[in-house]
């Protein structure tokens, strides 16, 4: 009798000890991932007040662009050509590239253009700074081939956690040095239960000037998967996760005494008082943010030049004739669309 009921009395303390144990590592896997995410979100603060802060406008409003036909017959009379507007440099709206999640909800995108770029180069990939000197060649502005200086146009846009990740992976964009990579492991059981559970992450990319020569004629802004395969990379080579796990985050700027959830500005007159976003993780975590706007007044070098039509296949900016850039092998480029769901 007494063996049984120290056989029972050991039985409930190693079981108490286990249920401690498994208490305190769930603690630790929960406050561990907590810091993490307030990091990102201290990292994330950080990035998008340097972005509003130096926000780069146009002086005034520019009225539609006339100039002559290139290819003129001699003799003939001259013939105008119309271009179109300069693209706007504060553009706030409901991403078309992005399906919506279970609930409905459709993220926003929120591109600006900036004096300088409000996201390191250290935090970028490997492969970013090659793209960045092959968007700056055949000009004489090598400002921002180190990313720390130089006008760039870039976006905040949201995309399903993991999935951005696979794709960069798969088109060699990530390195044994990304931080991305880390990322990369799980991201096949976030896609999983990402249709039960909305589950976003926040990122910067610049804008080259390939793509922003598209946006200016109306193509786009595409989804991460559509164009060629040296497309895709050369558009998201600089890309950079700023804050995973979101379940919703919304934008909005106040101007004219009230909130606005969409907007389109390209000189003084268009900048909102001030800016706000609202995040919530699907840890229960909340952040509430305004930030200052401020603005220096100079050209946007992405969009301004138009001689060429982003459909010349010639074009110079276009990233379909760059040599072997890292991800490549060397090898020819696929020209379709990337399927993330293949293995």
């Amino acid at each position: 009798m007494e063996t049984i009921l120290a056989m029972v009395l050991g039985a409930m303390v190693l079981l108490g000890s286990s249920g401690v144990f498994f208490a305190l590592r769930n603690m630790e896997r929960t406050f561990a991932d907590k810091y993490q995410r307030t990091s990102e979100l201290d990292v994330t603060h950080t990035i998008i007040t340097r972005a509003m802060l130096n926000i780069q406008m146009d002086e005034t409003q520019t009225n539609q662009i006339v100039r002559a036909s290139d290819n003129q017959a001699e003799g003939t009379d001259q013939i105008e050509e119309l271009e179109p507007d300069p693209r706007y440099r504060l553009i706030l709206e409901t991403d078309p590239s992005t399906a919506p999640d279970s609930t409905g909800w459709i993220p926003q995108r929120f591109e600006i253009v900036n004096a300088t770029p409000p996201v390191p180069s250290g935090l970028a990939t490997s492969a970013a700074g090659w793209y960045v000197a092959q968007d700056q060649n055949g000009t004489l502005d090598f400002s921002a081939m180190d990313g720390s200086q130089g006008t760039v146009r870039g976006v905040f846009e949201m995309r399903p956690t993991g999935q951005r990740e696979i794709i960069m992976q798969r088109l060699g964009l990530v390195s044994t040095n990304d931080t991305i990579l880390t990322q990369v492991n799980n991201a096949n059981i976030t896609l999983d239960v990402a249709h039960l559970t909305p589950n976003w992450t926040l990122w910067w990319r610049p804008i080259l000037n390939f793509e922003a020569r598209q946006l200016l004629y109306g193509q786009g802004p595409y989804g991460d998967t559509m164009g060629t395969a040296e497309e895709i990379r050369a558009r998201l080579a600089g890309a950079v996760p700023l804050l995973r796990n979101i379940e919703q985050c919304t934008w909005e700027l106040f101007k004219g005494d009230e909130f606005i959830s969409t907007h389109y500005g390209r000189d003084m007159g268009d900048l909102p008082a001030y800016a706000q976003i609202e995040i919530l993780l699907i840890n229960g975590q909340y952040a509430s943010w305004m930030f200052e706007v401020d603005w220096v007044i100079g050209t946007d070098p992405s969009t301004e030049s138009t001689d060429a039509d982003p459909d010349d296949t010639n074009d110079d900016d276009s990233p379909t004739d760059t040599g072997n850039p890292p991800g490549t092998n060397g090898g020819p480029n696929p020209t379709r669309v990337i399927n993330i769901g293949d293995s």
